[in-house]
């Protein structure tokens, strides 16, 4: 079974695309077939961050030019990468119809693939919740600040409103050190779970870094360099805890289910 990790934030500005990009080039370099999806739909950038450019995009599936098995394009020998596209006004303006259409559409890939990560739009928008319901497990990015905090909360309340998502797993960007990231999700979890219905589990977190910003400006993803040891370990340890993340059982069709 190809696993689906959505990645998904309550605002924007935290950095869900930048850990998107670099668990899929851990989970790649971990021998997984990895399909990485760009899904936050018209504002498409995490080609940016991985340094290629796509000529082809999510928006040629929808607009019927291309079969979705035709816009992959190859990052290594275990990642390929799909562009959400640019074309703001066809892609955030996405019906009920054509969101089943694409998620029905990741069945014919099953076979190429044992992951696909997700970046999910920021925010609790209704393609946002749709594409996390589809998926297997759901991590949602939050930074030691108020604003996340709230806007986390609400994304949570959102999907699980909509559609019963119960369990999710927390990572924590921008942190001082591991104690702050830990402590800041505890005070998180301790709040949400008293009137939220849901289960969480901490994944761990990346400190702020320099070097996270160098790697963005210079379109090379902060694991691919080899001395970046501090922030490879944190993406190691962030893709070791997927498998303790809850599966979530949610009904309504699923990436890569027939």
């Amino acid at each position: 079974m190809t696993e689906s990790i959505a990645i998904s934030s309550g605002k924007g500005g935290v950095g869900k695309t930048t850990i998107a990009v670099n668990l899929a080039l851990t989970a790649a370099k971990h021998g997984k077939r990895v399909l990485l999806l760009d899904a936050d739909l018209g504002m498409a950038n995490a080609h940016i961050i991985l340094g290629v450019n796509p000529e082809k995009s999510l928006d040629d599936f929808v607009s019927g030019n291309l079969n979705l098995n035709k816009i992959p394009i190859k990052v290594n020998s275990k990642l390929d990468f799909i562009s959400g596209g640019s074309a703001i006004h066809n892609m955030l303006n996405l019906n009920e119809t054509e969101r089943y259409k694409i998620i029905k559409s990741f069945s014919s890939l099953k076979k190429s693939y044992d992951m696909m990560i997700i970046d999910v739009g920021a925010g609790a928008d209704t393609s946002s919740t749709a594409f996390m319901a589809a998926s297997n497990k759901n991590v949602v990015v939050v930074v030691p600040e108020p604003t996340s905090f709230v806007d986390a909360y609400g994304l949570m309340k959102a999907a699980h409103f909509d559609h019963k998502i119960e369990n999710y797993g927390i990572f924590v960007n921008n942190s001082n050190n591991e104690i702050h990231a830990k402590s800041y999700y505890d005070r998180f979890e301790l709040i949400f779970s008293k009137y939220l219905d849901i289960k969480s589990t901490y994944l761990g977190g990346l400190k702020i870094s320099q070097r996270v910003k160098n790697s963005i400006i210079s379109r090379n993803p902060v694991v691919s360099d080899k001395l970046n040891k501090e922030e490879i370990i944190s993406f190691e340890n962030l893709y070791k805890n997927l498998e303790i993340i809850k599966l979530n059982d949610v009904k309504g069709i699923k990436f890569f289910e027939d």
